[in-house]
């Protein structure tokens, strides 16, 4: 009799259990005996299996109510989207063509570099275009930017987007590199640059300051005690490493004067030395500037600055870079014999 009512018991019970979890019908199941192509999967902490966009695996059960055509729950806020064949929150998983939603790209934003800099802001926006998540981040002592994480879909890697206008007074401009990320405000770069002896031993601090995102450099203008004719220094602030040097961007060429050989004084010409061929400086300048000069592509021409070199047929101009070069001082080498210019880079303090 007690063994009738064990086994009676044991019945019981898995009538219980066969209540709790059904199979779904039709269609190949899973080993927990889920159906994939009706959406279902097993849901390992509520031992069951499940369609994710009707229920949440890790919470209680979405909130009740009508249901579209597709089955997605209205009253809790989803639609269906074709795009991703399954129901969403637009507002938590926007219906578009990507192949993840937010909370993958969340995950993938906070495994990466982009937390080294600051925090995940809630606010994000997914570009169709580039398939990239852009999560607003919270950075501290970054004036001009609204940094941003943003996670790419097809590689499923994130690196932070700085999105700067670069409009804002000089006190608050930031300079960041272009290899390293690395960013620094002019203001502490101003600061570093005033406590290197390498810079301020030369002289004093100007107020006009560049940013090379390229070197990833703060280029500060220097008034030298001493001043170096034909030169133009500068402190130097590094964005990496947070040191400075002083540059002194030496062209060599005097700026309004006429250094011209003596034969040649009254024409305004230079001349080659070894054939007697010349040019006149009008000429030459023309030369430099024309449409199709290599000199015109890197930089402003400074007319102004020029020096004739007879012995080798070639007179000089001086050229301000768009991009400085550090170290380096770009020259607009024209030709007397082929009356054609060159870019010759004067590289070196001195």
């Amino acid at each position: 009799m007690k063994n009738m009512l064990f086994a009676a018991f044991l019945a019981a019970l898995v009538m219980l259990a066969g209540c709790g979890q059904q199979t779904p019908p039709g269609g190949d199941v899973d080993e927990h005996g889920c159906i994939p192509s009706a959406g279902y999967e097993w849901c390992e902490a509520k031992q069951k299996c499940l369609r994710p966009f009707e229920e949440n695996c890790t919470e209680q059960q979405l909130i009740g109510g009508d249901t579209d055509a597709h089955g997605c729950l209205v009253a809790a806020g989803y639609s269906w989207c074709d795009a991703k064949q399954r129901c969403v929150r637009t507002w938590e998983d926007p219906c578009v063509a990507g192949t993840h939603d937010y909370a993958w790209a969340k995950g993938i934003a906070e495994a990466s570099p982009c937390m080294e800099k600051g925090t995940l802001k809630e606010e994000y926006t997914f570009n169709e275009n580039s398939l990239t998540w852009w999560i607003d981040m919270e950075v501290a002592d970054a004036p001009g930017c609204a940094p941003a994480c943003v996670v790419s879909e097809p590689n499923g890697e994130a690196e932070i987007n700085w999105r700067c206008t670069g409009a804002l007074p000089p006190t608050e401009q930031i300079c960041v590199s272009d290899t390293t990320a690395e960013y620094l405000t002019l203001e502490d770069a101003r600061a570093i640059a005033q406590a290197s002896m390498s810079c301020t031993a030369e002289g004093t601090l100007k107020a006009d300051a560049v940013c090379n995102s390229g070197t990833g450099t703060w280029w500060i203008g220097l008034e030298t005690t001493i001043p170096r004719q034909g030169c133009s220094p500068a402190c130097v602030v590094n964005v990496n490493s947070r040191t400075a040097e002083i540059n002194y961007r030496c062209t060599g060429l005097m700026e309004g004067q006429e250094p011209l050989p003596a034969i040649n004084e009254g024409g305004g010409a230079c001349t080659f030395a070894a054939n007697g061929k010349a040019i006149s400086l009008a000429r030459a300048r023309e030369v430099a500037s024309a449409n199709n000069s290599a000199c015109r592509s890197i930089g402003t021409l400074n007319m102004g600055e020029y020096l004739c070199k007879s012995d080798v047929g070639v007179i000089w101009f001086g050229i301000t870079p768009t991009l400085p070069n550090e170290g380096c001082s770009p020259q607009c080498a024209v030709n007397v014999n082929s009356e054609t210019a060159g870019v010759e880079w004067k590289c070196g303090a001195e």
